[in-house]
């Protein structure tokens, strides 16, 4: 079978919790918590306490499985490489994939094994998240010879190695095209984590903060600054989103800035999942940065409507009208 991506990483079964406001509203005495960084803010609860959950609600996630689902749901035939354990939750998991329009033949199930779990702790739009990583990159099995325009690597714990250099192979190989989220490990070693892999990422998925962190910029640089930085590392193409702020694309040449689009904000689950899966899915079908912004950022107002990453998910007709009809602020659509 061919593919326009194949996306490998996690895919996990996701619980929310919504604790009771006035309970979590509670001051906590005798203690004062110092932040690292002026913009830091805390969830606190004490030790021992019995926090009341007000609601509760489940779902499917990992970042493979969210953007393998939203490009499906764009029209594009997908896969995905992952692993899940032989329990109830890894049996339904592949099954909502499979519902979903995801060709599962690259998922490995482990026999005797649990699969991965995160429970998130969702608060005023904001979340914080418990994850149980059951599988490593070790987990994944790559197909030697995918069939596939594209590779989107999510990202991956301690072992990612491998997989990024099956990835190099399969670019020199095939000519696969490849996009990448990397992940807190990834980015904490800095851009010479990639290795060969470098200078032949196509697109690369990064937040602000992660992309300061990074490029070992410091100071509050711009994001102009911050995306040339990388791009003269490799990347051919630097996106970085910037939550209210919109998102900015940089390939060297041409510099975009594109608003947010507005939205009712009750879950950010899945919001850098949702925009990497509309703005690679435009990319690959052809259309232009500016307009890739666009469907990115749309399709992340969607999500964080909605409770869960996958929930609110657009598909291209809707996603192109809404891009289309929306009147976009001049001063939130510009380039340089």
């Amino acid at each position: 079978m061919s593919y326009d991506v194949i996306t490998i990483g996690d895919a996990m079964r996701d619980i929310f919790l919504f604790p009771s406001l006035e309970e979590m509203e509670k001051p906590v005495e005798g203690e004062i918590i110092h932040p690292k960084e002026s913009f830091e803010e805390f969830l606190v609860f004490g030790l021992g306490d019995k926090i009341t959950v007000s609601d509760v609600a489940f779902s499917i996630g990992g970042t493979a499985n969210n953007v393998a689902v939203g490009l499906a749901r764009l029209g594009l035939k997908v896969g995905i490489c992952t692993a899940l354990g032989d329990d109830n939750a890894g049996r339904e998991i592949a099954e909502q994939i499979s519902k979903k329009n995801v060709d599962t033949a690259y998922i490995k199930t482990y026999r005797g094994q649990h699969s991965s779990f995160s429970v998130i702790v969702s608060y005023k739009g904001e979340r914080t998240i418990f994850v149980y990583h059951a599988f490593g990159p070790e987990n994944f099995s790559l197909p030697e010879n995918p069939q596939t325009k594209w590779l989107y690597l999510g990202p991956m714990a301690e072992g990612y190695d491998r997989i990024f250099d099956s990835t190099v192979s399969l670019k020199v190989k095939e000519n696969i095209k490849v996009a990448i989220n990397p992940g807190a490990v990834q980015i904490e070693k800095g851009m010479h984590t990639f290795g060969g892999l470098l200078r032949m990422i196509d697109v690369i998925f990064l937040n602000r903060q992660e992309a300061e962190d990074i490029s070992g910029l410091r100071g509050m640089p711009q994001v102009k600054e911050l995306a040339r930085t990388i791009h003269l590392e490799g990347p051919k193409m630097v996106v970085i989103t910037a939550g209210k702020d919109g998102a900015y694309a940089f390939n060297g040449i041409d510099f975009f800035r594109v608003g947010a689009y507005p939205g009712h904000r009750l879950d950010a689950t899945g919001a850098g999942d949702a925009f990497a899966s509309a703005y690679l899915a435009a990319i690959a079908s052809g259309e232009e940065m500016q307009t890739a912004l666009k469907w990115g950022v749309t399709n992340s107002a969607s999500v964080i409507g909605k409770i869960g990453a996958q929930e609110g998910l657009l598909g291209k007709g809707v996603i192109k009208r809404r891009v289309k009809e929306y009147k976009w602020p001049a001063d939130t659509l510009r380039f340089s």
